[in-house]
């Protein structure tokens, strides 16, 4: 969805009318002009009118794929590209809709996450967190279903988060997970299904659903439409100006083709990138071409787990301590409980290195280590050294470039306003088909 896409608009120059009108019948020559006036010498052959130039098979091509796809899947293209529109603000709004639970009250912070899980743990000793979060000034102890914030520098419980309200749930589930999500408004059970034959496509092995399947493969059509939309928009150097210009006065068609070009030029980047990395979420193949097509070889994470064995469990503040150890540098983001039922699980700390991606989300760290839950021995399983750019660009920035979430909230109102680009286009896109459905209607109907 870019110049020329979700329907509509061609290329620069080609295609700027609805259709061309039958060439004008001249009019009689009156009888008693001079032979001068009724043709020209003989030595100045009539000149022939010139033929409307062809369009090369490959454009032709580009057009019509172009607009077949927009038109069929422009609307659910529409639904889930509105809906990250509103997703790039869901941190904020949650905190928002929370502002006592985040109302910290500064200062340095002298409270450990340990002892934000021990405040929550007296408050509410029925409660069963499975990780603890350092979260835009605050450290929010939770379940990831219900979840309470300590203040880092009084240590004085702030209150509880609630969970989100419907209509927001409701859109993460629709753009994240076309409905698949259980226990989220709006489940589909439905969508759920495996595709036979689709182990290739998912990660390990295992067959994608139907929403995964419709979601990866929506992404390449919006790549598709990215990439075709600016060759067809390619303009000629004395074009350049004229392409990125929008007439006035010229009709509704003039309009809204120059619209559509202009729109989509304008949200390319933005277009290219969703179109990536939202079927990278869902087809491991994007991945791996990926990684064929950038230097570095992927690392695999090292499986770790505890010793097993009756020793006590080393605690939150003990494992935290034991992955800084590691990464003297870094600084703590969260810590992740290892699962009570698994006496060999370990616990997960999560570290910023440098510049965290994650860091406006309501999960921040860039880097992961495990650590034994008995011996405290730390192991980097992600975000080290030997991991190439590559792998790293992929696995820990393509989703906070794909929400926005690596720019503050002043920022990414490019990507909230830009996340409707393809609203516009397809309004547009359908706007010029309208108008040379009826021109060709209109010729027919006259001839």
């Amino acid at each position: 969805m870019t110049a020329g896409s979700l329907t509509g608009a061609h290329g620069a120059g080609s295609d700027d009318q609805p259709d061309e009108p039958p060439p004008a019948t001249p009019a009689p020559v009156p009888a008693t002009a001079p032979v001068s006036a009724a043709r020209p010498p003989a030595s100045r052959p009539a000149p022939r009118p010139k033929a409307r130039r062809r369009r090369r098979p490959v454009r032709r091509t580009l057009i019509v794929t172009h607009r077949w796809l927009s038109l069929i899947l422009g609307l659910v293209l529409v639904l889930i590209t509105t809906s990250g529109a509103i997703l790039v603000y869901a941190p904020e709004i949650q905190r928002w809709l929370n502002s006592e639970a985040y109302a910290a009250a500064g200062g340095p912070a002298t409270v450990t996450l340990g002892q934000a899980q021990a405040t929550v743990a007296a408050a509410h000793p029925d409660f069963a967190p499975t990780a603890v979060i350092a979260e835009n000034g605050v450290l929010r102890v939770t379940d990831f279903e219900r979840s309470f914030t300590v203040d880092p520098a009084t240590g004085a419980l702030l209150g509880e988060v609630a969970p989100e309200p419907t209509w927001l749930a409701w859109t993460a589930n629709l753009h994240e997970c076309l409905l698949t999500c259980e226990n989220e408004p709006g489940y589909v059970e439905a969508l759920t299904a495996e595709v036979p034959g689709t182990g290739w496509l998912g990660y390990e092995g295992a067959p994608i659903t139907v929403g995964a399947l419709i979601l990866g493969l929506l992404g390449l059509v919006l790549l598709f439409l990215a990439v075709s939309g600016l060759w067809l928009w390619w303009p000629r150097p004395s074009r350049l100006k004229a392409s990125l210009t929008v007439r006035r006065g010229k009709g509704r068609f003039a309009r809204d083709t120059d619209l559509h070009k202009v729109i989509g030029m304008i949200s390319l980047p933005l277009l290219l990138i969703w179109g990536l990395t939202g079927a990278g979420f869902e087809l491991t193949p994007v991945e791996t071409v990926w990684n064929a097509l950038t230097p570095g070889t992927p690392v695999e994470a090292p499986e770790v787990v505890s010793a097993e064995g009756e020793g006590a469990d080393v605690g939150v503040d003990a494992a935290a301590n034991a992955a800084l150890a590691l990464v003297p540098a870094a600084g703590l983001a969260a810590v992740v409980l290892p699962d009570a039922d698994d006496p060999t699980a370990t616990y997960t700390v999560w570290l910023a290195d440098g510049i965290d991606p994650y860091e406006l989300t309501d999960f921040p760290g860039d880097l992961s280590v495990a650590v034994d839950r008995r011996t405290a021995q730390a192991t980097l399983t992600s975000g080290g050294p030997d991991e190439p750019l590559s792998q790293h660009l992929w696995q820990m920035w393509n989703f906070p470039v794909h929400a926005g979430f690596v720019v503050n909230g002043w920022w990414r109102s490019i990507w909230l306003v830009l996340g409707l680009a393809p609203l516009a286009l397809a309004v547009t896109g359908v706007s010029t088909w309208l108008v040379r459905r009826r021109t060709r209607r209109n010729r027919r109907a006259r001839a």
